[in-house]
């Protein structure tokens, strides 16, 4: 799971050089196929840049071996989701497999590109619904715009396929001493027993939930009916969890309206000081708004920046003058210019700024970049 302190941890890492590379996957047919010859591709590039920064081809390819070792690992081209982002420096190697397509590129520098993560923490991060409920329990991994059904298959999603008996078959339900150990109840059985065999349930659901979500660390919004609810969180050992759930009986969603009352959440409780900042841009004459790219990089360099908005797959290629503080742009990238939107968003979380990725259609003033300023 990519966080915030992903993306720190990434920056902190210096050196010369450093490798990014990003590339478009596929989940499945043809282009699938074609994703590891695409890599690569890209890990060649690679080499040659470090062949011109003055390396010998040796030793390029002895820092880019690691990723050079998923070529020959089919079940990793197998399990792909939307896009692929690699950090190769010498004795270092990670990779994260992203829900949203990347450009296909391959970047040498002195830093990381920390802007193929950077909508993971932003309105393309990812989150996953529990459809708390007796009957249909699911456990949905969601994006703004996806939802997948990951509920484990040792799960129970419903009691009576954990009782694994149908309603006709009349077994008599027994509790332990203490009442704790649920058996089986059929006709004739009482509301405690129905009660206990329920809370039974939902402890072994749990079991389950909570295993898998420890696995993968997204924020969890529980969806139930109020004493379902009560009962799972009572219960519940995943400590993402949402403390505000959704009370509603989740058997009457799709599972597309189950993300979409997940997505309301994600706004209201980690994107709340982004679509405040995004208000700011709604009024007209501000002097704390911009959309200029010299104005918010000065502006960043100095402290200025509150928060900083990036459109997604953006670069824009320059540097910065710190002598006479200015900004430098060329469309042909020499080999001191640098990715300026990267440059900007690392700089901005150097300096205090919130930075988010959007895509182009959410961006204020649908700019390429803007930025709300403190003063």
């Amino acid at each position: 799971m990519v966080s915030d302190k992903t993306v720190d941890a990434i920056l902190e890492k210096n050196g010369n050089p450093l490798v990014s590379i990003t590339l478009p996957t596929h989940k499945k047919g043809e282009e699938s196929k074609q994703d590891p010859i695409r890599f690569k591709n890209l890990i060649a590039k690679a080499v040659n840049k470090l062949k011109k920064r003055g390396m010998k081809e040796a030793e390029a390819e002895e820092i880019m071996k690691p990723a050079t070792g998923l070529l020959s690992q089919p079940r990793f081209w197998s399990h792909q989701d939307k896009g692929l982002v690699a950090y190769i420096a010498k004795d270092f190697f990670e990779y994260y497999q992203v829900p949203y397509s990347v450009e296909e590129k391959t970047y040498v520098n002195s830093h990381f590109l920390i802007t193929p993560l950077l909508p993971m923490v932003s309105m393309d991060g990812t989150y996953s619904v529990l459809a708390v409920s007796r009957s249909n329990a699911r456990l949905l991994h969601c994006t703004r715009n996806e939802v997948m059904d990951i509920t484990p298959q040792e799960a129970p999603n419903s009691v009576d396929e954990y009782l694994e008996v149908t309603p006709e078959k009349e077994l008599q339900f027994h509790t332990g001493a203490q009442g704790e150990d649920a058996m089986f109840f059929g006709h004739g059985s009482g509301d405690e027993d129905r009660r206990i065999v329920t809370e039974q349930y939902f402890r072994e659901l749990e079991k389950e939930i909570t295993q898998t979500m420890k696995s993968r660390n997204e924020p969890l919004i529980l969806i139930g009916l109020e004493d379902n609810l009560a009962f799972y969180k009572k219960i519940n050992n995943y400590n993402r969890s949402l403390e505000h759930a959704i009370t509603t009986n989740p058997d009457e969603l799709t599972d597309v309206q189950l993300r979409d009352e997940g997505w309301k959440e994600i706004k209201a409780y980690f994107l709340k000081d982004m679509y405040k900042s995004l208000e700011q841009f709604s009024e007209k004459g501000s002097d704390k708004v911009s959309n200029n790219l010299s104005e918010i990089v000065e502006s960043t360099v100095m402290g200025k920046s509150k928060t900083i908005f990036i459109s997604q797959g953006e670069t824009r290629w320059g540097r910065y003058d710190e002598e006479n503080h200015a900004v430098h742009f060329t469309d042909e990238p020499k080999d001191e210019d640098v990715d300026l939107m990267n440059w900007l968003a690392s700089k901005g979380r150097e300096t205090g700024s919130k930075v988010y990725m959007l895509p182009k259609s959410d961006m204020p003033m649908k700019a390429n970049v803007a930025a709300e300023f403190r003063f």
